[in-house]
This record gives structure tokens, sequence and C-alpha cells, in this order.
């Protein structure tokens, strides 16, 4: 009503073409329809978001504005409707689709006190929105085998949305969402954002295990809704992404200080305002942490819980798949393994180029590559070259429930990587009792203690990595006292510790 009035006051008194007349009557009538929306349609006192809301309902206002020109014209210039009629039509189009997303996006009183309403509730209740989930593995699938049950157990209520490659079993329904990765991406981002979305209604906050497309999901439903979300930040998938695509083989540290081109700065970006935006944030170490404080997020937001692990007694270790390892690949011959998602910086071509040289010096030997990636077909072809492929086995993916046993068969496991965080591999490969050398980069260093439970080498050095590598595989008792070692350092790396600290966290937001 006050749109119009004001139209017909430009228009017909003050001789104002009725296009300008309607743009200024809908920029006037903005602020009393937003008043009138927040406090009487939708009874929503909250001050603390009004200029959030504001913000959200000026973008809103903008674009009815330019959708309100572009039909005033159709109707008035086209169609020859007179313009006040016509305007009433328009009005009545943009009101409905203007009150739906008022409703369910702007003043969605559900999200309006999440603290009150945390504290009005039993249990808390926290959605993990995650990209991998069992029987995925690698990283958070790997934090996520047990986190929902343990935090269930200390009294909160989970669900979990995931990317998938299988659908939720019987007694997942209704706990976990699974959103199949064989969709169109398109299609796939689009049904994952809706269901977080509908899902953010029931939650009292976010768990967040991979900060881009699901940080984002969570950053954009921060913006809508007001809900706060925790990001477990254990790696900078702008790098990875930027080295995967062979845009920069800058390190991962110095990469956060230069300035490049759309591409990779667009990237750069969008993880900066995921991780400023979060409300708290768990680095898996204090090199990641460091990571997150050059990127842009407040240090008192961050807290390091280091990833954690089970001691290997309280795992399924199946002997005797162990024996046939052994029998199979380690007939007279060392075995070395080494695992991962098969990318640039994982450096297994390294460890391939000092094959040679290896069996000179200790006899037979076998290579164990386990996992998939971009640079399986490269590494197979450079083991080709060099005349070590009847000992190189690359075994793909191996499930979760047996990989386990491959590292228990080995006689040694080596990371030649230019880039961890903080490995669940090498925590595992310690609670097989398996001798360990890797890089002294990333998080490394805090899980491996250069001389005392392995041997740290700088990436890619060759002669680093067989003179370690020489070490441990000819002084049997040097491999014992690093396994024993390895054993004392993993009490560091408490499942337990790291559940109570996640707790404390997830309680601290709410």
């Amino acid at each position: 009503m006050v749109n119009l009035v004001l139209l017909y006051i430009f228009t017909d008194i003050f001789k104002i073409w009725y296009l300008f007349s309607s743009i200024l009557a809908f920029c006037v009538a903005f602020f009393v329809s937003f008043f009138l929306q927040k406090y009487w349609t939708f009874r929503d006192r909250d001050q603390e978001k009004i200029y959030r809301q504001m913000g959200l309902y000026l973008a809103v206002a903008l674009t009815n504005l330019g959708l309100n020109t572009l039909l005033m014209y159709l109707s008035v210039d086209l169609f020859k409707i007179w313009y006040l009629l016509a305007q009433v039509f328009v009005t009545a189009v943009i009101a409905v689709e203007s009150f739906l997303i008022y409703k369910f996006f702007i003043f969605n009183r559900q999200a309006k006190s999440v603290s009150a309403l945390s504290n009005s509730k039993k249990n808390l209740k926290i959605l993990i929105a995650t990209g991998i989930y069992p029987p995925d593995f690698r990283g958070p699938a790997t934090l996520l085998e047990t986190l929902p049950h343990d935090l269930a157990k200390k009294g909160f209520e989970i669900k979990v949305i995931t990317y998938s490659d299988v659908g939720a079993s019987e007694e997942e329904k209704g706990l976990v969402y699974r959103v199949q990765r064989s969709q169109p991406v398109f299609l796939r981002y689009l049904k994952y954002f809706w269901q977080l979305y509908k899902l953010n209604d029931w939650a009292d906050a976010i768990f967040v295990t991979d900060t881009y497309s699901v940080g984002y999901f969570a950053y954009l439903i921060k913006k809508l809704t007001g809900k706060k979300y925790i990001l477990r930040f254990a790696g900078d998938s702008a790098w990875e992404t930027a080295v995967a695509q062979g845009w920069t083989n800058d390190y991962i540290v110095d990469f956060q200080n230069k300035v490049y081109g759309r591409q990779i700065e667009k990237l750069k970006k969008r993880r900066q305002k995921i991780l400023v935006s979060a409300d708290k944030i768990i680095a898996v170490s204090n090199f990641i942490a460091d990571i997150a404080k050059r990127i842009g997020a407040s240090a008192d937001k961050i807290k390091v819980i280091y990833n954690s692990i089970d001691f290997v007694e309280a795992r399924d270790v199946d002997l005797e798949a162990v024996k046939n390892i052994k029998n199979h690949y380690g007939q007279n011959a060392k075995i070395i393994v080494t695992s991962g998602h098969l990318m640039p910086w994982k450096g297994v071509d390294g460890l391939i180029k000092i094959l040679p040289a290896l069996e000179k010096k200790i006899g037979s030997l076998s290579l164990l590559v386990l996992g998939e990636g971009q640079e399986l077909n490269n590494l197979r072809q450079l083991a080709n070259d060099l005349g070590v492929a009847p000992f190189v086995h690359f075994l793909g993916k191996i499930e979760r429930k047996h990989i386990f046993n491959y590292f228990k068969a080995a006689d040694l496991y080596v990371l030649n990587t230019n880039y961890e965080a903080l490995s669940y591999t090498l925590l595992e490969v310690m609670a097989a009792s398996t001798p360990i050398i890797t890089t002294n980069i990333g998080g490394n260093p805090e899980v491996i203690e250069n001389g005392k439970n392995g041997f740290l080498f700088d990436y890619n050095n060759q002669e680093q990595l067989i003179a370690a590598a020489l070490k441990i595989l000819n002084n049997s008792q040097l491999a014992e006292n690093f396994v024993a070692a390895g054993k004392e350092k993993l009490k560091r790396f408490s499942a337990e510790e790291n559940l109570n600290q996640t707790v404390e966290i997830l309680k601290s937001i709410l």
C-alpha cells in the first residue's frame, strides 16, 4: 500500500516518469516494509541480528526492484496495462516470493537464539557435516568411525550428513543422510545444501569436518540463520586444489603470503571467509593452527586437538592375513609400505626413484603402494622406466578393515610427503609396531621425533631417504627401539583426550 500511494504521488502529482516513480516508491517503502515484517508479521524481537537481517532484506529488495522494474515495463509498455493496475499485479507476485524468503531464510524464528534454545533442552543437538564418512577412509572418515557414537555417550544427540557412494543402511536412517556422489556436481551440491539447511532447524550447532564445499555451505547457513558452526581444520583446500591443478608448486606456507591469479585468489578468499566466520576452529596440529592464523583466523578461536587413535590391542588384527602378506610379498625380501591419496605432494615418485640404489644395498625388496589418485599412471610409468616395476606393487584402495594388516606386515613405512597437517596414518603405523621414516614438514615432527621414534628427512632428499631406510632395515634393534618409543608417543594422541576436548569446544559455543 505504501508503494502504491507513493507511486501515485510521484507520478500524478510530481509528474515523474512512472518507471522512476516506481523505483523511488520501492526504495522509500523498504524500511517501512522491513520493520513491519520483522516486528509485526514474524514477531521477531531479536536485536542481535538486525543488521544482518537488514542486509539480507536489502539484497532481496534490490533483486525485487529489478524484478519489479522488468515486470512493470513488460506490463505497461508491451501489454498496455494501466500503470496502477500493473503495479498491483506485480506487487502481488513479488509479495508471495518475498514472504517465502522472509519466512524461511531471514526471519527464521527457530534460529533467532541458538543459546536460548540449547539451554532449554536436555541434550545438545550436533549436526556433523562432512564430505567423507565410513565406509570411506582417510582423514575425517577415520575420525568419524567412532566420534558420533562417542559424542552420543557424552549426552549429545547426533546426526550426520555426508557425500557417499552407498545408501544409508536401515540402522542409519534418520541419523545419517547420504547424498550420492554419482549425481551431476551441481545437483549433488544443491541436494547437500538443501538437506543441510533442513537439518539446520534440528541442530543447535554444526560441526564441519571439510573446509571447502561443506564448510562454505555452513558459512552460508550461518549468514542466513545465524547458526553457529565449529570447523575442524585439517588442511588448506585452496593450496591442495592449486597444486593438484598444476597452477602452483609453492610450499603451503609461502602460498599464504603470495598473490596469484583470479582462480587461486578466488579459492583463497572463499576458505578465508569460512575460517574467519567459524565460531571455533579445531586445528589438528600446531602447524595447521599456524596456517589458520596466516589465513586470517583469530588466534582465540583456534584450539589444537590432535588426531587420535586407539592402541593396536583395541583393533581387530587378522594375523593370518598379515602372514599371507608377508609370504606373498616378503619371501626373502624386505617389505616397504607407503600409502595415501596419490597426489603430487605425496612424493611416491621420490620413493620409487631410490629403489634401484636401495636394492643394491639390501637385496630383494617389495614396495607396496596403497591408495589411488591422479598420479597413479605417472607412477606406474616411472617404475617401468627405472626397471623396478616387478617389485613395485600398486594395490589401489584397500578397505579400511584390511589396511591395518599391511602396516603390520611391513618392515618399514615411508611417507615422503611435502604436506601433512597431522597424519592419521603415522599414528596407525606406530600402533601397528612398524618403524617409520617421514619428512620434516607440517605436523610430522609433532608425531615423529627424529632419532627417537623414527627418522625425519627433507622432502625428496634421496640421499637422506636412502640413509634413513638403510639404518632401520639393517638394524633390527634400532627398529625395535623406534617401535617401543612410538608406543609411548601414542599416549599423547589419546582418543579419550581428543573426545573430551571436542566436547569442551562444542559446549563452549552453545
